[in-house]
């Protein structure tokens, strides 16, 4: 059997526990811990649970999306490979989530959401013996939702075992709402990260947030600083909620007996990346906690490796002892049980943008981390507006470009390794009713931008309400745009090396594409019923 069954002196015998607890807080990104090194006291509680529990230090999400992303946290499998991505799917029937694994083995479950993407219809009401996903338009309450766990846990028998999932969007966009049932008064945490009037800033909801993205509103530097502090605040107040619920644990005795996993489905951006809410896959995005409490663990121990949110299932049934069927992730017991090397061994995390189209590799060997990515653009081709950047490697590339709306005059910059050593320019005249071919060789790994000094929008003239201002559509056979950061040295991904450590990106693009994934099985489509409709809404994703 599995390492942690043997014993060992020197690591923590993880025996099965009476309970499994599994807690997702919605948008929390891993930076805004204490435990990471965030200078705002956000986190005392949750940071006293990794003193006492297991930190996974590089633990990531597989994409950025609530739906896609919990569904890979219950399931242990890639988004590609269970499908539910778009608000319209449901999963398949015999995909099984881990509620219906713990239901089988004899553990009576429960689950209890704030709806939107974690709505039950979606699949992942199966295999819980009572289950909610109240649904509130704006405002979003931690204390209810745990209070409802608590109720499960206090109707148990003394020996009856159980499996519970708590999901909460409190951390979520608009940034702590606190309605009339909360017993904490807002303000209290408010003034803990602002001191003064809030500013003149949009109220910062997912619709605005994406009218800001679209460019159709404006965020001066002091509202965004405005918008992490409330964002703190209520990473703060869902700390004290669950302080309150481990109180509840300790009174009913389950301390010594209940497993507990702590993480999130994905963070949240403040402008690193020039984006607001959490579309864009970069740590901010991507990096999540993940802590683990298990009675045998009474000591802090920090996991260095990558591991990745669908290794959470598989952890959970290993800690049980229950049969871990064939699936994407892996257990992390191994990872808990064994004495981790320094430097840490080698390990890789695999991610998506939420379109798809950007597929990103992480990889840790030794003390270096890298995230690498290749973004490929569709077949038929992609609007420049007025500019835009690709990059290549060595060789020779042929494009085919043809003007929107009227002539325009076409420049091509090509930059080698990206670092303007060696620049060279052409001009072109592209027409709109003709395909101009484009071919040129480089050397080396180059940066090719293209441009133009005039661009219109369909809107104003009359063709659709697409408000881009376009010049031109270019396609061909290798339109991608290349990334890799060091994350050891620059953990906020702000510096593209991917032309200037040519051998490392092309390692990793390697390996990245590698990863070829189907669905497991066919997804079905329903309708959206107007409430959660509303309430996707309301969160900003329709």
């Amino acid at each position: 059997m599995l390492s942690w069954l043997l014993g060992c002196d020197s690591t923590p015998d993880l025996r099965p526990t009476r309970g499994y607890v599994l807690i997702s807080i919605d948008t929390l990104r891993a930076d805004h811990l204490g435990v990471f090194g965030y200078e705002r006291p956000t986190t005392p509680f949750i940071d006293s649970l990794a003193a006492r529990g297991v930190l996974f230090e590089n633990a990531f999400v597989q994409l950025p999306g609530t739906l896609p992303s919990h569904m890979s946290m219950l399931t242990g499998l890639y988004p590609e490979e269970h499908a539910v991505i778009s608000p319209d799917s449901v999963l398949p029937t015999d995909i099984l989530t881990i509620s219906e694994r713990f239901h089988a083995a004899g553990f009576t479950t429960a689950g209890h959401s704030e709806g939107g993407y974690v709505h039950g219809s979606y699949g992942f009401s199966r295999g819980f013996d009572e289950w909610s996903h109240e649904s509130l338009l704006i405002e979003s309450d931690a204390e209810r939702t745990f209070a409802r766990g608590v109720d499960f846990l206090r109707a148990l028998d003394p020996d009856e075992d159980f499996f519970l999932f708590l999901h909460t969007y409190s951390v979520h966009d608009p940034y702590f709402p606190l309605d009339r049932h909360s017993r904490y008064p807002q303000e209290r945490y408010n003034s803990l990260y602002w001191e003064g009037p809030a500013p003149d800033v949009f109220e910062p909801t997912g619709p605005n947030l994406n009218s800001y993205n679209r460019g159709h509103l404006e965020l001066s530097p002091e509202g965004l600083e405005y918008f992490e502090a409330r964002y703190d605040a209520s990473i703060n107040y869902v700390d004290d909620v669950i302080r309150d619920f481990f109180e509840v644990l300790k009174e009913l005795g389950l301390l010594d007996d209940v497993t507990v996993i702590l993480t999130s489905d994905h963070g949240e951006e403040f402008l690193e990346h020039s984006g607001l809410a959490h579309f864009q896959a970069y740590p901010e995005t991507l990096h999540v906690p993940l802590i683990l409490v298990h009675p045998e663990i009474r000591s802090p121990k920090r996991v260095r490796r990558f591991v990745e949110s669908i290794d959470i299932t598989p952890t959970l049934l290993d800690l049980a002892n229950l049969e871990i069927p064939k699936m994407s992730g892996e257990s992390l017991v191994p990872a808990v049980s064994g004495e981790e090397t320094s430097p840490a061994p080698p390990s890789e995390a695999y991610a998506i943008e939420a379109d798809g189209a950007k597929r990103i590799l992480l990889r840790r060997t030794g003390e270096t981390l890298y995230q690498g990515a290749l973004q490929s653009h569709p077949a038929n081709g992609v609007w420049v507006e007025k500019l835009r950047t690709f990059e290549v490697l060595a060789g020779t590339h042929s494009f085919v470009v043809r003007a929107f709306h009227e002539p325009r005059t076409m420049t091509v910059r090509i930059d080698r390794r990206g670092i303007g050593n060696e620049v060279i320019e052409r001009t072109f005249e592209v027409l709109p009713d003709r395909e101009t071919p484009l071919e040129f060789e480089v050397d080396e790994a180059s940066r090719i931008t293209i441009s133009a000094p005039s661009c219109n929008t369909p809107a104003e003239l009359g063709i659709s309400d697409d408000v881009r201002c376009l010049s031109f559509r270019i396609w061909g056979d290798r339109l991608h745009n290349y990334e890799l950061y060091d994350l050891s040295r620059d953990p906020n991904a702000q510096e593209n090396l991917a032309l200037q450590q040519v051998e490392v990106l092309a390692d990793l693009l390697r390996r990245l594409r590698t990863y070829r994934l189907v669905p497991l099985s066919e997804t079905a489509a329903r309708e959206i019923d107007p409430e959660l409709e509303q309430r996707l809404r309301a969160l900003g994703y329709l």
